[in-house]
């Protein structure tokens, strides 16, 4: 019978290599693109063998999912949502996250792997923001609570930063103050005229005039 130690110290280790491994890509993507990156060079950055790697991630879309899962917490991603007065300050709280890790955040953003991540974890994500902004303007009915939470919400993602930053040219420091005014501006909305944000009826259908 194998003893039940080795089987724990073989998951340790196997724990403790696969780490290795990410932080060694981690490291790597902080300087070079990804899109050059293969599993084969991966093996060479760690100091492992091919297989090594083949048996944590066997595809590239495995290292950009487990690097998904690693820096969610270091961007503070998984804290629940503030009070509502408190909102404004989340861009400044955490847009210096995300320049932290602003070299690793460029490169895996737009890549396949990223977006399923942040599309299947959208559910609890939305889930917790609803609940925060329906707890604060509880007048509100379904479809405008759904709408005006989303949108606040999305003033401080890592997507929004990027757009800030890179699209619009913002310094750290002035993304920060335009997510928080636009922020500040929509739960003011919010609380005195939500009426744009309800779900729009059907246009009546357009008929003729007889011709003469």
């Amino acid at each position: 019978m194998p003893r039940p130690y080795q089987s724990a110290l073989r998951e340790q280790h196997a724990a403790m290599t696969r780490e290795h491994i990410l932080m060694a890509v981690k490291d790597h993507l902080e300087t070079h693109d990804i899109e050059a990156l293969t599993l084969r060079q991966i093996a060479e950055l760690a100091g492992v063998s091919p297989p090594a790697v083949y048996a944590h991630f066997p595809l590239m879309d495995d290292v950009v999912a487990a690097l998904f899962q690693w820096l969610r917490p270091r961007l503070g991603l998984l804290e629940p949502p503030p009070p509502p007065d408190r909102f404004d300050q989340m861009p400044r709280r955490l847009f210096p996250l995300y320049e932290q890790y602003a070299a690793l955040l460029r490169n895996l953003m737009n890549k396949p792997s990223w977006n399923r991540q942040r599309t299947a974890d959208a559910p609890r994500r939305h889930g917790d923001w609803i609940a925060a902004v329906g707890a604060a303007f509880p007048h509100l009915p379904p479809d405008q609570l759904r709408r005006g939470a989303l949108a606040i919400a999305a003033s401080w993602t890592p997507t929004h930063w990027r757009w800030l930053r890179d699209d619009c040219g913002f310094t750290p420091e002035e993304a920060q103050d335009v997510a928080s005014w636009t922020i500040r501006s929509l739960t003011e909305a919010l609380r005195t005229d939500p009426s744009g944000l309800a779900k729009r009826k059907p246009a009546a259908p357009v008929t003729e005039e007889p011709q003469p």
